[in-house]
């Protein structure tokens, strides 16, 4: 089956559409036409319909195949990059595809397994970056979920440093749910620029040390500052985000 239609098909739609035109003039003399006029009208209509949706589906078909051999190249490519030394360490970048980037169709992936994250335009991979998800007691959850909120300037209320009165540090790695803060003394939340919350619990992604290649954080997904600042550009409140132990696009999903 070809994607047009040929000479024939498109004679008889017009035969149909002459038939009909022809019909409803002869209406206006003759009763006896209004059957063959309705029934042209009818065939006409319906060879339109199957028209329309012949090439709606054509055209989606289409579409999936071009999107198919776009993650298909995403994937080879991130594939040539991830062979290399030393790349767990490092960020991949399609500056093509992150050029088509929209609110609209991307969603990001958090590998547990290698500490790995992905952006995905189309569902092809945009970029592939370091993260740095929660250590052994404070594991990062895993599932679906959907940036909440976003805030550019962010503190924890949970992690952080506890302070005297005189400005001393007392406790450097403080939880304000088990540390007691003295008399005139002060807890500072851990700063989380460019937060985008997951979770009510506090999870989300934040710029934060990402040591490459394990966890490190109490639960959060630790980005690069710059990789941080980009991907804040870029998600929306709504943006999906799935956690798994392994991202399901590198396995051509």
């Amino acid at each position: 089956m070809t994607e047009d239609f040929d000479n024939r098909e498109i004679a008889g739609f017009a035969f149909l559409a002459r038939f009909f035109a022809l019909g409803i003039a002869q209406m206006r003399s003759s009763h006896k036409f209004a059957l063959p006029a309705l029934a042209a009208f009818c065939l006409l209509s319906a060879g339109c319909a199957v028209m329309k949706d012949y090439e709606k589906n054509q055209a989606k078909a289409r579409e999936d195949r071009a999107m198919a051999a776009l993650r298909s190249q995403a994937l080879a490519e991130n594939a040539v990059f991830r062979s290399q030394a030393g790349w767990k360490k490092k960020t991949w970048r399609n500056e093509t595809l992150l050029a088509q980037a929209t609110p609209e169709n991307i969603s990001v992936e958090i590998s547990l397994s290698d500490q790995r994250g992905l952006l995905l335009v189309n569902g092809a991979i945009a970029t592939d970056f370091p993260v740095a998800t929660g250590k052994a007691g404070h594991a990062t959850p895993p599932g679906s979920f959907s940036v909440r909120s976003k805030q550019k300037v962010y503190s924890s209320n949970l992690y952080g440093k506890i302070y005297d009165v005189t400005g001393a540090v007392l406790v450097n790695s403080a939880d304000s749910r088990k540390h007691a803060v003295p008399e005139g003394g002060n807890f500072a939340g851990a700063p989380m620029p460019f937060w985008m919350r997951l979770t009510d619990t506090g999870v989300g992604m934040h710029a934060g040390y990402v040591p490459g290649g394990r966890a490190a954080s109490h639960g959060c997904i630790r980005l690069k500052r710059d990789t941080a600042s980009k991907l804040y550009e870029i998600v929306t409140v709504g943006t999906p985000v799935v956690i798994a132990a392994h991202a399901p696009a590198l396995s051509g999903q």
